[in-house]
C-alpha cells in the first residue's frame, strides 16, 4: 500500500478534476491509502467525500502561498506521505515546496495542457527540477515539453481515461431535446467545454452561421461556463444565431445531454487531449475535432470522427454539413469510436499505468518494497 495525496488548486469542476477523481478512486480501489487535498469548498472536495474518499480543505489563494506550503506540509508529515501528485501547475509550486520541507519522497506532476512553458523561466524551472516525474497526458503534450528543454527520460505518457459506465449509447435523445424546446428531427451539434479562449468557441459560432445557411433546422448545444462567456453571447446576437444556438450553462449530467447530439465537436486551438471527446466516444457519438495536440490520438480522421485544422471555421463548417447529410456514415464513426475509447482510454489503464510510475520512482530512489 502507498500512501498518496492528489493536491489540485483549482475552484472549479473541469476536466482535470474528473480525472484526479478517477485516479484517486481507482488506486484506493486497488488498496492505497489516498487524501484529496483542494480549495474549501470546491466541488473536487464534496465529490471524493461522497466516494468516500479523504479529504483535506486547503486555502491556496495563490501560488506563492506560504501558509498555504506550511499547512500542506503538515500533512504531509502526519499522514506519512509517500507520493505527492500535483494536478495543476499552481499545485507545482505549493506541492513541491510542502514536499520539500516535509521530506516527501517522490513528486509527481500531471500536465494536462500543450501551452509552452519555456517562456515562462520559472515554470520552466518547477517542471524541469522540481518534480521527479511529468505524467503528460499525450505525445501531444510530451512533445510540447520536450520542445521546450525538459529532459524526456523525465516525462511519462499516460493518456486521460474515463469510466464508460455511466455513458449508455442507448439512452434516449428525446428528454434533452424536450428541455431545450429542439425539434426532433433537427440535427443537433454539441460542444462540451470551458469557455476559453483556447477551446476556440468562437471558431465555432463562425461555423455555425455557415452550417446555419446550408441547414436551417440545425442547432448548437454548448454546454460549460467560463470567462469569455459574454464574449460568446454577443457574438451569437451578432450573428443572429439566437434561436440556433443554445448555452446549457455549467451541467453534470453529461450523458443525458450527449445523448440528445448527433455530432460532438471541439474546436480547440491547444488541447493537451480533450476528454469530453472520450466522453463523446463512449457515448458512440462522432466527433469532429482539430488537428492541435494529443486530439489525433483519439480520432482518427475518417473513422470515428473528422479532423480539421484550427482556426478554420470554413473547414469546421465544411466537416459538419458533410456529417449531418451521411447518417449511417455517423453511425458508422459513432461505434468505432467507442471501440477505441473501451480499448485505449478506460479509466482503469490510467490508474494501472500511473501506479507503475510511482513504484518505479519510490524504488530508484531506494525506497522499493520486496
Amino acid at each position: 500500500m502507498l500512501r498518496i495525496l492528489h493536491l489540485d488548486t483549482e475552484r472549479t469542476w473541469r476536466g482535470g478534476e474528473a480525472q484526479l477523481l478517477h485516479l484517486a478512486e481507482g488506486l484506493a480501489r486497488r488498496g492505497h491509502f489516498c487524501i484529496v487535498a483542494g480549495q474549501p469548498g470546491s466541488p473536487l472536495l464534496k465529490r471524493a467525500a461522497e466516494k468516500g474518499l479523504k479529504t483535506e480543505a486547503v486555502a491556496m489563494p495563490s501560488e506563492w502561498s506560504l501558509s498555504a506550503v506550511r499547512t500542506l506540509a503538515r500533512i504531509l508529515k502526519r499522514e506519512r506521505i509517500e507520493v505527492i501528485h500535483m494536478h495543476a501547475s499552481h499545485a507545482c509550486t505549493l506541492g513541491g515546496w510542502a514536499a520539500r520541507l516535509a521530506g516527501t519522497p517522490v513528486r509527481i506532476i500531471s500536465r494536462r495542457v500543450d501551452f509552452p512553458v519555456k517562456s515562462n523561466l520559472f515554470r520552466k524551472l518547477k517542471y524541469q527540477w522540481g518534480v521527479d516525474r511529468i505524467l503528460a497526458i499525450s505525445e501531444g503534450v510530451r512533445n510540447v515539453l520536450i520542445g521546450d528543454g525538459l529532459d524526456p527520460a523525465r516525462i511519462t505518457v499516460i493518456h486521460s481515461g474515463i469510466d464508460p459506465g455511466p455513458f449508455d449509447p442507448t439512452f434516449p435523445a428525446g428528454e434533452a431535446r424536450r428541455e431545450f424546446g429542439i425539434p426532433k428531427r433537427s440535427p443537433v451539434i454539441g460542444c462540451v467545454a470551458h469557455f476559453a479562449d483556447h477551446k476556440g468557441h468562437r471558431y465555432l459560432i463562425e461555423a455555425a452561421a455557415r452550417v446555419a445557411a446550408t441547414v436551417p433546422d440545425a442547432c448548437f448545444l454548448l454546454v460549460g461556463d467560463g470567462e469569455l462567456r459574454p464574449r460568446i453571447e454577443r457574438q451569437i446576437k451578432e450573428l443572429n444565431l439566437e434561436k440556433r444556438v443554445i448555452l446549457t450553462g455549467f451541467r453534470d449530467d453529461i450523458p443525458r445531454l450527449l445523448a440528445a447530439m448527433d455530432i460532438v465537436v471541439l474546436p480547440s486551438h491547444l488541447e493537451g487531449l480533450g476528454t469530453s471527446l472520450l466522453d463523446a466516444m463512449a457515448m458512440a457519438r462522432p466527433v469532429v475535432a482539430t488537428r492541435v495536440g494529443g486530439i489525433p490520438e483519439m480520432v482518427e480522421d475518417g473513422v470515428n470522427g473528422r479532423l480539421v485544422p484550427p482556426r478554420d471555421p470554413d473547414a469546421l463548417a465544411g466537416a459538419l454539413i458533410d456529417l449531418i447529410r451521411r447518417p449511417d456514415e455517423r453511425k458508422r464513426m459513432g461505434a468505432a469510436g467507442r471501440a477505441r475509447m473501451l480499448k485505449l482510454f478506460s479509466a482503469e489503464a490510467m490508474v494501472e499505468q500511473t501506479e507503475g510510475v510511482y513504484h518505479r520512482v519510490l524504488e530508484r530512489k531506494g525506497y522499493g518494497r520486496p
